[in-house]
């Protein structure tokens, strides 16, 4: 399918996925329990199953895309400034979150471990779109290190108590931003380069989709009752939300026209890696 299709889909998806969280938050979802209403429960599964279905068919359409960029993209404004807003997001939450329990001391400190190894390398990416500077391109593996254990610690924390759509969602936007981290790590290491763009188109759309219909509701929510509902944190949502800003700007930067067609020497292709 033709990239343009694509993003027409995604562009259709996202709103509409966005919409369905919204009014099943502000009608479906008893805001002191995170569960559906009980006159309202088929409905929120409704809207969940529609949730997922649309970015299921997203995701799927990405890998009919043939669009395979020839280098990675030149940092530009927007690349640069989500990923320095993601990594103060990222800190935040690792500053501010407790978890419960369940979670191991040694799994705590290697999420800590981690996300300041993430922290690092996204705020010198995001700098070197504004200043010269040469990143190994090892590290960037780092955000990809960080979401696995990201994974663990929340799945970990939430294993004992009830799978609400807030840690449902949560833990599936955190689970596509790894797969996205990983091509991510895997383009700038010059791996599989043969499929890894479709991989990386997929994981990228369903990643913005997640991560937006996560987060975006759940202010709108928060600002209409007052932070009535907090079964997730402002700051997690926050860094979701910026994290979707940012693979959204590195994924359409990614993928433009431009990047996938122009021919470069040896010797400026070499400048688009970190």
């Amino acid at each position: 399918m033709k990239y343009k299709k694509i993003v027409l889909f995604f562009c259709i998806a996202l709103p509409l996925c966005t919409l369905m969280r919204f009014l099943q938050l502000a009608f479906a979802v008893d805001t002191e329990t995170g569960f559906f209403k009980p006159e309202y429960k088929t409905v929120g599964y409704y809207l969940l199953a529609f949730i997922i279905a649309f970015c299921a068919v997203t995701v799927i359409l990405c890998f009919t895309g043939h669009r395979n960029p020839e280098h990675p993209p030149k940092k530009n404004i927007f690349i640069s400034v989500s990923s320095i807003i993601f990594a103060l997001t990222t800190g935040a939450q690792l500053l501010s979150e407790s978890f419960s329990g369940t979670v191991r001391l040694w799994q705590s400190a290697l999420l800590s471990v981690t996300g300041f190894a993430a922290i690092v390398f996204l705020l010198m990416y995001g700098i070197s779109g504004f200043v010269k500077i040469k990143i190994p391109p090892v590290f960037s593996v780092a955000p990809a290190a960080y979401f696995i254990m990201r994974i663990i610690c929340d799945f970990t924390s939430v294993s004992s108590l009830a799978l609400i759509t807030d840690n449902i969602l949560l833990l599936a936007a955190y689970c596509f931003n790894l797969l996205f981290f990983i091509c991510f790590g895997k383009l700038y290491n010059k791996i599989d380069t043969e499929y890894n763009f479709r991989r990386m188109l997929a994981t990228g759309m369903g990643s913005v989709i997640l991560c937006f219909t996560q987060s975006i509701p759940h202010f709108i929510i928060n600002l209409i009752t007052g932070n009535g509902y907090c079964h997730t944190s402002l700051i997690c949502n926050a860094s979701l939300f910026t994290g979707g800003l940012f693979i959204a700007a590195f994924v359409f930067s990614h993928f433009s026209y431009k990047n996938s067609t122009v021919s470069h020497s040896r010797k400026s292709e070499e400048e688009y890696y970190i």
